[in-house]
């Protein structure tokens, strides 16, 4: 079955689109920075943090590695098969990639394996809706000898192996350096390149059957036809593998470029994008929030766990879906007091659990093999491990966590963890008990079993400031009670040394409590605390001691922020009202889409000429252009997917228009259309001296220059339709009671958040702005200020760009415009603020958003207020002066 990407899986592939496309070409350390820089600013905003860029060697700084961050849940696997794809079409330029795709270890190997080959699976479907199975190769790297030489370039080659295969300082022995006759077919044409591995003296002491006379020549190995072919490189959890021997072994490889996949960077990983645990909790991927009972022993913690569980199936029977929750408890070590034996035996001896339901999961015991937990005669309720399932299993329908292992001690946590934070079918459920999961462990006292928590959270590729709102200590023996609307208290405690605890302590004597036992000191923070006052505790204790104190405090910090939210208290902010249009006799809401409905889109009286393509070589040129640009057209032919017999009819001009409209396609163009319009271009470029073969060649720069071209044909059509339907008339946009938009209180998908800086904002609706610069001298982060000290605001949300669920939005000509604040006044009166710098004010993007934000407040009869707010230098007076015009004060 293939699975729709969802919208942040999008946004990252687009992002790494972005990189891609603006890499391509460049060769320096400084392009590839700036090409980086770019992608970010393009997928996270203009105003996202820059960060610097690893090139991936001296050698060789034109190779681009990206890193993608998704936490666990996230469904990183299926959007690295999308990947495959999007590096092959924008940076590679062939319809016939070699990727190879490494994983840390041979469980996940064959895990991965097995999903890209199986019919159905999600992850084949996605390879199979860019390559037809005829034209897909997905192969054990231990397999490679199947491998024909006439499949490279006339097929998608998938490799999957683990980066130990490759992993050595001696290559000599490991089968992937090996010499293989095999291979021999593959090397007729090879180049005498540098870059080849040469047989040596150790290679006929390991392979005797070369002989001294084939020293020196080029291996016949797998690793060599990867450096000769360049392939793309998948990178699963890659902050395993930054070493430097890591490094050396790609460099052998030569790849074409390097995509890593992790849920938690290691420091100097180029991060081009981070998926939050908000955005998938918002696409409904995972349950959140976790809520955590701690108790004082492991057998009242199974005990809940069971309870927990049947609760759940009850609930679950209202569902449309079929749902069985399931408990997966973590046993104790053998040896142990609680281990797996003891643990089935106490469920079934005392809390009467039929054997039947209880499946055992370890090393030697493997009663999962074969079983679908989904079917609906699948007896298992409970899953006991150990450590054995943080690889290689998977099931949504697990919806509690029990360890019987003291929290303090606990090993293994993390992955074990994230099995019960999968959605079933990724779909939010009619229950909201069946949005959450539930961890039942075992500790002495509920701040510090959700410290511990939080640690395995922040270790599965959460942020602290996700963690503080997504784990839920249960306040009393009821599990499923609603949110409290009052601002719980907020406590964490921790240990320190007994010397730092009492350092602490005198530094913050209100919010500090101390309890010294033996060589250890526990110590209970509670309330605020500002960020310079954190500073001067953590500056008043050892130095060793330090780094543990500033993570602590500043984990505290985030909590109370949290807990005083006015989203997190149950405060509801006004519903703001949002433009319908009439159409066809209803009134809908105007979502940009819906200007094909106001205009014939057409090019066939549009222009079909392609101004800025040119003979010259492409300034960003593919890869498939730098390596194979100079051979001639019958080698070339597969690289680009055109069904051409050069031998007999040579390049024909349907097949180019039919590869270009493949391309092309478009919802709001229809095909004869498109086709038309391709047909006149390609006469434009032969009256210009451009023969097919030229074009052929240059396949990828033509439709790259095609598809700009059409787009901005389009743009016209599209701003005069948005244009009439902004006019009086039966057609204008409109405000209707009935069309609302509200924030929700747990859905806040940012990217990356505002850090506490100078100032720390008091009536922001969540509990920290998002994607907002921290230096509070950055225009944008000047204006919300401002905004925050109004006394006439009540309260304002930082509107996060390009959320439609969960941000206000009004529909521009090509897209959505989201107004970089939106604040309730203390009158009841709504007001969207869009702050724009000198140099962007007066452009026409910047028009159509004030026309728009215009018509908005003009239709709402006073309810609203839209200001567009700029500079003061721009504007003739200050940002709080502007404010203050618009709201009329």
């Amino acid at each position: 079955m293939a699975l729709e990407l969802k919208k942040y899986q999008d946004d990252a592939l687009g992002a790494l689109d972005a990189f891609l496309a603006a890499a391509r070409g460049q060769r320096t350390r400084e392009d590839m920075q700036a090409a980086f820089d770019a992608a970010r600013r393009a997928a996270l905003g203009e105003h996202a943090p820059v960060l610097p860029y690893r090139p991936f060697s001296d050698e060789a700084p034109e190779i681009p590695i990206a890193c993608l961050r998704v936490p666990t849940g996230g469904g990183k696997t299926l959007m690295a098969a999308h990947a495959i794809e999007r590096a092959a079409r924008g940076y590679v330029g062939s319809a016939a990639p070699l990727a190879l795709w490494l994983v840390p270890s041979n469980a996940i190997r064959t895990q991965t394996l097995q999903a890209l080959k199986t019919p159905g699976h999600p992850y084949r479907e996605a390879l199979l809706g860019y390559w037809p199975a005829d034209r897909l190769t997905v192969l054990d790297i231990a397999d490679c000898e199947q491998l024909r030489a006439q499949d490279f370039g006339s097929r998608a080659i998938v490799v999957v192996g683990t980066l130990q295969t490759l992993r050595v300082e001696n290559t000599t022995g490991r089968e992937v350096y090996a010499y293989k006759e095999a291979f021999e077919p593959h090397f007729a044409t090879a180049p005498d390149a540098d870059f080849f591995e040469r047989v040596n003296e150790r290679d006929l002491e390991a392979q005797p059957y070369l002989s001294r006379a084939d020293l020196g020549k080029v291996k016949r190995s797998f690793a060599n036809l990867l450096a000769w072919h360049r392939p793309i490189v998948i990178m699963d959890e890659a902050h395993n593998a930054q070493s430097a021997l890591s490094v050396e072994v790609l460099k052998r490889i030569r790849p074409a470029c390097v995509i890593e996949w992790t849920a938690t960077p290691a420091r100097d990983q180029n991060l081009l994008y981070h998926v939050s645990a908000q955005e998938l909790k918002s696409e409904h991927m995972i349950k959140l929030p976790i809520v955590l009972a701690p108790h004082p022993n492991w057998r009242e913690a199974v005990r809940d766990a069971v309870l927990t569980r049947q609760k759940l199936a009850e609930e679950a029977q209202a569902e449309r879906d079929y749902l069985r929750p399931i408990v997966l408890f973590q046993a104790d070590q053998r040896g142990s007091e609680v281990g797996v034996e003891v643990l089935k035996a106490h469920l079934m001896e005392s809390l009467h659990i039929e054997e039947r339901r209880i499946a055992l999961a370890t090393g030697s015991q493997r009663e999962l093999d074969g079983v679908d937990l989904f079917d609906r005669n699948c007896p298992v309720d409970f899953v006991i491990t150990v450590e054995a399932l943080k690889e290689g299993w998977d099931c949504s329908f697990a919806y509690v966590f029990c360890t019987v292992q003291n929290i303090r001690s606990a090993r293994d946590m993390e992955q074990l963890l994230g099995r019960v934070l999968r959605m079933p079918y990724a779909q939010r459920r009619q229950s909201e008990k069946l949005n959450r999961a539930y961890a039942h462990v075992v500790g002495a006292g509920t701040a510090q079993v959700a410290n511990r928590l939080a640690d395995r959270l922040v270790a599965m590729g959460f942020e602290e400031m996700e963690v503080a709102q997504f784990v839920r200590p249960s306040l009393d023996a009821d599990l499923f009670a609603p949110r409290p609307a009052t601002p719980r208290v907020v406590e964490s405690v921790f240990e320190l040394a007994p010397e730092a605890a009492r350092a602490v302590a005198a530094v913050l004597p209100t919010h500090a409590r101390v309890e010294e036992v033996g060589a250890v000191a526990q110590v209970t923070l509670s309330g605020p605390i500002a960020p310079e006052v954190i500073a001067q505790a953590v500056a008043a204790v050892p130095k060793r001691e330090r780094e543990q104190l500033e993570r602590e405090l500043e984990r505290h910090r985030v909590r109370a922020l949290v807990a005083a939210a006015p989203s997190e208290r149950g405060e509801a902010f006004a519903p703001i009202p949002q433009l319908i249009v009439p159409l066809q006799g209803d009134l809908v809401l105007y979502e940009p889409e819906l200007l094909a409905e106001f205009a014939d889109f057409s090019l066939a009286e549009l222009p079909a000429d392609l101004p800025d393509f040119r003979r010259a070589e492409s300034r960003h040129p593919y890869l498939i252009d730098v390596e194979r640009g100079h051979l001639r057209i019958r080698e070339d032919e597969a690289q680009y997917a055109l069904d051409i017999d050069s031998a007999s009819e040579g390049i024909r001009r349907e097949d180019l228009m039919r590869a270009l409209d493949r391309r092309l396609r478009s919802a709001a163009v229809l095909q004869p259309d498109m086709i038309a319009w391709l047909g006149r271009m390609l006469d434009g470029l032969a009256a210009r001296g451009f023969e097919l073969a030229y074009l052929a060649r240059h396949f990828n720069d033509l439709a790259d220059a095609a598809a700009r071209r059409v787009a901005d044909l389009l743009k016209g059509q599209r701003r005069a339709a948005f244009q009439q339907s902004l006019l009086p008339g039966s057609g204008q946009a409109r405000l209707d009671a009935h069309f609302v938009f509200r924030f929700d209180p747990g859905n806040y998908p940012a990217r990356w958040w505002y850090e506490h800086g100078r100032y720390e904002f008091r009536k922001h609706y969540y509990p920290v702005p998002g994607e907002l610069k921290s230096d509070i001298d950055a225009e944008e982060t000047a204006c919300a200020v401002e905004l925050d000290r109004l006394e006439q605001v009540k309260v304002w949300v930082r509107n996060l760009d390009r959320q439609p669920q969960a941000s206000f939005w009004l529909p521009t000509s090509t897209d959505r415009f989201y107004p970089d604040f939106v604040a309730e006044l203390t009158d009841g009166r709504l007001f969207a603020i869009e702050y724009k710098g000198e140099h962007l004010e007066s452009n026409d993007d910047s028009r159509e958003k004030r026309d728009i934000g215009k018509v908005w407040a003009a239709a709402s009869n006073g309810r609203c207020v839209f200001a567009m707010v700029t500079d003061a230098a721009t504007a003739g007076k200050s940002v709080k002066a502007q404010l203050l015009e618009a709201m009329g004060a």
